[in-house]
C-alpha cells in the first residue's frame, strides 16, 4: 500500500516539473516574441529623400563657350636687306606712318651704278657691231656664224644692264604696303648682311584675331558670327566678327583655327595682346540634354540618377557636347526621364526619393 502511494506522488512529481517546464517554454516564447515586435517596432522607416529633379528633353539650346586668341595687325613684315652693302640713309621717323612704296633705307650703289655703266658702254658697241655686221651680211661680207655671235654677244650684254639694274634696284629698300613703321635695328654707316632685319612695318587699320576652338564646337560657328572679347588690364568689351574658318581640323590638337577682325578698333587694342573670347552659338541638331550638375564623375565614366516609381536608379551615361550648365546626354537617358539634381550624398540605388521641385 505504500508503494502504491509512493509510486503515485512520483508521477505526480513528474507531471509537476513537465508542467513547469511547459510553462517555462510558453514564457519564454511570449518574451522573445515581445521583444521582437519591440525591436521591429524600434527599427526607423526608410525615409524618402527630398531632392530637385529635371525632366530630360529632346531640344535645342544656346552654349557659352571660351576662347584664348592673340591680336595681330591687319599686316606685318620684318624689314631686310637683300644685298650685303652699305647702309647710306634712313628716310622714315620711328614710329611713323609711311605709304607703299615709300623708301625706307638707301644702301651704297655706287659700284653698281659704274658696273652699269661699262655694261651699258659695252651694249652700245655690241648693238652698232651687230648693225655693221648685218649690213655686211647682205653683201656677202662676212659668214652667218658671225652675224650670229655679234647678236648674241648683244643680248648677254643686254641681259647684264637688266640684272644690274634690278640690283641697283633692291639698294631702294621700299615699303611694301601702308603701315606704321616700328623702331629700327641699324644707323647710317652700317655693313649690312643679306637677311640681316632693319625693321618692321605693320598695317594697323585693322586688327585680326587668331584663335582655335575644339573640334567639339566646329559646326557651331560660321563666317559672319560676332563675338565679344576682352584684354586683361583693360575694363571695356571688343566686338569683332569671324572672318574666315579653317577648312580642316588640325590633327595635332584637334582644333580649328578661326580669324576674325576686330570691329570696334581702339588705339588701346595692340598687336601681338592675349584676349579672352566669350562666343555664344545654338546647337544645331536636337539632342537630350540635362543639367551638368547631374552628372557624377566616376573612375568607369559618368553616371546620374533616375527617379523611376518613386525610387532612385543609376545608370552609366555617355556624355557629348555641353555648354556652361547644359550637357549632351548621347546614350543612358531617353526624353523624358526624370533626372536627379540634388541628394546625392543621400540618395542609393532602390532609395525612394520625393520630388520637391520639378523643372
Amino acid at each position: 500500500m505504500s508503494k502504491t502511494l509512493f509510486g503515485k506522488k512520483i508521477k505526480n512529481y513528474i507531471l509537476l516539473i513537465i508542467g513547469v517546464l511547459l510553462i517555462t517554454l510558453i514564457m519564454i516564447k511570449i518574451i522573445s516574441n515581445s521583444k521582437k515586435a519591440q525591436t521591429e517596432s524600434a527599427k526607423p522607416v526608410a525615409q524618402a529623400v527630398p531632392a530637385e529633379c529635371f525632366i530630360a528633353k529632346d531640344t535645342l539650346i544656346n552654349f557659352t563657350f571660351k576662347a584664348v586668341g592673340n591680336i595681330r595687325a591687319n599686316e606685318s613684315v620684318e624689314i631686310v636687306s637683300e644685298l650685303p652693302l652699305r647702309l647710306v640713309s634712313i628716310h622714315f621717323k620711328e614710329g611713323s606712318h609711311v605709304n607703299k612704296g615709300d623708301i625706307l633705307f638707301q644702301l651704297d650703289d655706287a659700284e653698281l651704278q659704274a658696273d652699269l655703266k661699262k655694261a651699258k658702254a659695252k651694249l652700245d658697241l655690241a648693238v652698232e657691231t651687230e648693225k655693221r655686221n648685218e649690213n655686211v651680211l647682205t653683201s656677202g661680207g662676212i659668214s652667218e656664224q658671225i652675224f650670229d655671235e655679234s647678236a648674241s654677244n648683244r643680248k648677254v650684254l643686254e641681259a647684264e644692264v637688266e640684272s644690274l639694274n634690278v640690283l641697283i634696284g633692291k639698294t631702294k629698300i621700299l615699303a611694301p604696303f601702308s603701315g606704321v613703321i616700328g623702331i629700327r635695328d641699324v644707323s647710317e654707316g652700317a655693313y649690312l648682311t643679306s637677311g640681316k632685319v632693319l625693321t618692321t612695318l605693320e598695317d594697323i587699320s585693322k586688327l585680326k584675331i587668331d584663335f582655335t576652338i575644339s573640334q567639339t564646337y566646329a559646326n557651331m560657328i560660321s563666317k559672319g558670327d560676332r563675338f565679344n572679347f576682352s584684354v586683361e588690364g583693360n575694363p571695356a568689351t571688343y566686338t569683332a566678327v569671324i572672318e574666315a574658318i579653317n577648312p580642316s581640323i588640325d590633327q595635332n590638337s584637334g582644333n580649328l583655327r578661326v580669324l576674325a577682325i576686330v570691329e570696334n578698333s581702339d588705339p588701346a587694342l595692340k598687336a601681338g595682346v592675349a584676349v579672352s573670347i566669350t562666343l555664344v552659338s545654338r546647337s544645331t541638331i536636337s539632342s537630350v540634354y540635362v543639367p551638368t550638375q547631374a552628372l557624377i564623375p566616376t573612375p568607369g565614366g559618368y553616371h546620374l540618377f533616375v527617379v523611376e516609381n518613386g525610387k532612385a536608379g543609376y545608370r552609366l551615361v555617355t556624355t557629348g557636347i555641353r555648354s556652361e550648365t547644359m550637357v549632351e546626354i548621347s546614350k543612358g537617358v531617353k526624353q523624358g526621364d526624370t533626372v536627379l539634381m540634388s541628394g546625392f550624398m543621400k540618395v542609393r540605388p532602390d532609395s525612394k526619393v520625393k520630388i520637391i521641385k520639378l523643372r
